[in-house]
């Protein structure tokens, strides 16, 4: 039960779990930083609290998040549940402005892609969300809220999953100095949500590679946590290599689209890259024939081809050539299962990829590859945006082809993660 007003209480069933609480309440600190695995609940905690500051007076306030679709579903999600319960008349959410009002008491909630449109206002309280992908860029912190803390001295929630080693680490580092007045650091795991079933908490870590579970689980700032694929530097010892009569290849081909590259790559049975092509801009036709001419070179290789869309075509008139070709349908689910047998071969060094000074675009795309875990809990593996991952696929269709063919393959589970 709480005092909205003078002549009316207004009851909302709001629940935090313990370790909610001890961000919240038991804390006095006005700047609070928070590193949390997924799933522990601190956006869910960030709404009930939100919507307790508007009816307890306290406003304006402040959250800022990734983008502007994440705030339409947390609204949705989080704060639609707790607002029905309130009397009609006295709040009012305005989605295209991003503004939820209370008994005419503001929460603005912006999405941190464009920090200058957010300047010029002072808050009560703040709140940053997924602060670890926010806060890479440093102009919102220094210059947009970092102002806004002159005015009223607000209530500051810094929280996310780290992301690195960037200005949240820094933050996270400051509120553990204890000679900073004001301050305190919380770190907490997926575990610590005690709402998280114990089916579900399996599930989530079962789903997370062992490399990233540090991270996404265990919310440890990591000095590589952008990098997907580990031990690189390691296994980019392999060579352009001829082929060797009797013995066994795979290809992978990832075929152009718009502005990307065909990629054909191909790996020896014992997992070595031997063979990398990468062009665009070439006809159909012409794509096709350099297929085939490179899977017949290498003892008439079989071929794992990218068969989503356009590649559906290309991989049935291969088929009727008689290129042993197997196609390959791309979801996020295939797709992570393509990348994380890459990451595997890569983690265990069973396979050897091509020199960084032989093949640098290949390399360099290996590098800056990163994965994004969806406000779901779902992990997608990607090209940064306006970078290519032609090679990354490529070479991860000819490892699948390596792993999964009997031929010298060591095969590939889920068990491999635990």
């Amino acid at each position: 039960m709480m005092q909205a007003q003078a002549a009316t209480q207004i009851t909302v069933p709001i629940h935090y779990h313990t370790n909610q609480k001890k961000i919240f309440f038991d804390s006095q600190a006005k700047k609070k930083v928070i590193a949390k695995g997924r799933r522990f609940g601190l956006t869910r905690g960030y709404a009930h609290r939100a919507i307790e500051y508007l009816l307890d007076g306290i406003s304006p306030g402040l959250w800022v998040d990734t983008v502007n679709s994440n705030i339409d579903r947390y609204v949705e999600r989080y704060f639609m549940p707790i607002l029905k319960h309130l009397p009609a008349n006295c709040w009012k959410w305005r989605q295209q402005r991003k503004e939820l009002t209370i008994l005419d008491r503001k929460l603005d909630i912006r999405s941190a892609d464009r920090p200058e449109l957010i300047e010029g206002f002072a808050y009560k309280f703040i709140m940053l969300n997924e602060a670890g992908i926010i806060l890479r860029d440093e102009y919102l912190y220094h210059n947009t809220i970092s102002p806004m803390m002159m005015d009223f001295n607000p209530d500051v929630f810094i929280g996310g999953t780290p992301k690195g080693k960037g200005l949240f680490h820094e933050l996270a580092i400051r509120a553990q100095d204890e000679t900073k007045e004001n301050w305190e650091f919380f770190h907490f795991t997926s575990l610590d949500n005690p709402y998280l079933p114990p089916k579900e908490r399996d599930e989530l870590i079962s789903e997370i590679p062992q490399s990233i579970q540090d991270q996404e689980i265990y919310a440890n700032f990591l000095e590589d946590s952008s990098t997907v694929f580990r031990n690189l530097e390691k296994c980019a010892t392999a060579i352009h290599a001829e082929p060797v009569f009797g013995k066994v290849y795979k290809v992978g081909a990832d075929l152009a689209r718009l502005r990307d590259f065909t990629v054909i790559d191909v790996m020896d049975s014992e997992g070595n890259q031997v063979y990398h092509d990468r062009f665009n801009e070439l006809d159909w036709v012409v794509q096709k024939e350099r297929i085939k001419y490179v899977c017949k070179k290498y003892n008439n290789a079989q071929c794992w081809l990218d068969s989503t869309g356009v590649g559906d075509p290309i991989f049935e008139d291969l088929r009727r050539e008689g290129v042993n070709v197997e196609g390959y349908k791309f979801t996020n689910e295939s797709k992570k299962q393509l990348i994380q047998c890459l990451m595997i071969s890569l983690e265990q060094e069973k396979m050897r990829l091509f020199k960084k000074d032989i093949e640098p675009t290949q390399y360099n795309e290996m590098v800056i590859f990163e994965y994004e875990m969806t406000p779901s809990g779902l992990i997608r593996y990607q090209a940064p945006e306006g970078y290519h991952d032609d090679c990354v696929i490529a070479l991860a269709l000819a490892n699948w082809g390596v792993q999964n063919s009997g031929a010298g393959g060591f095969g590939w589970s889920k068990e491999d993660w635990r």
